[in-house]
């Protein structure tokens, strides 16, 4: 199981990411480096072992900018969320060449068409318990059936508090594609779980920026 560290970007920074609240996200503190610029973190990511990166550019998905620049500059192997929402997006970002594997996720979502693209990670995004701006059913029936998807709860990001190990299992159950997982890991409990229920990889940031998960210890682990 791949356990792949997070970095939410917004205005240059990385920032700690609370239940989706954008707006009052506030730099990054982490027991990693005493900083919040991404390339120290990033850095610190790599010096424990990890190999990949999940990435949010929460400017871009909330259409206020992009950390592009930045992103460009990080040096590791890197999945991005950028907020596409159409083909002519997706196309944008392969031209710009800032990543290796780009998200598309059902909180930005708008052609439908796209759920049939290949080469790229599918972000079911998840609030209050709901699928964002579609039916659950209907984007699982019409997913390519080789992408990957991420099962992103994110009212959860940031809490800690813990997996919705029923929602994971009827996704798992429901498809065979490769499932990944993100938002409110607490503990190592929650990395067995998953991994006791077939998960891919998890995603993960909080429970290792406060030292309730060593990074290198886990990655080690179950990597």
């Amino acid at each position: 199981m791949e356990i792949i560290p997070v970095i939410d970007i917004m205005n240059n920074i990385a920032v700690h990411g609370m239940g989706g609240n954008r707006e009052e996200y506030k730099p990054l503190k982490t027991v990693l480096c005493d900083s919040s610029n991404p390339i120290d973190i990033i850095e610190k990511y790599k010096e424990n072992g990890a190999e990949k990166v999940y990435i949010a550019d929460l400017d871009a998905i909330m259409k206020n900018g992009d950390n592009f620049n930045i992103i460009r500059e990080l040096p590791i192997y890197k999945i991005v969320d950028a907020g596409i929402s159409t083909k002519k997006d997706i196309e944008y970002m392969r031209a710009l060449k800032i990543c290796d594997k780009l998200i598309v996720g059902t909180e930005t979502l708008n052609d439908l068409d796209l759920l049939g693209e290949k080469d790229i990670i599918l972000s079911l995004d998840f609030k209050d318990g709901k699928l964002l701006n579609y039916e659950l059913d209907d984007i699982l029936d019409n997913v390519n059936k080789n992408t990957p998807l991420i099962i992103l709860d994110i009212s959860s990001v940031g809490t800690q508090s813990g997996i919705n190990k029923n929602l994971i299992k009827y996704i798992i159950d429901k498809t065979n594609n490769p499932i990944y997982i993100g938002g409110g890991i607490k503990d190592e409990n929650d990395l067995k779980d998953a991994y006791d229920l077939g998960a891919q990889g998890v995603l993960i940031a909080t429970a290792v920026h406060k030292g309730i998960l060593d990074l290198k210890e886990i990655i080690e682990k179950y990597g």
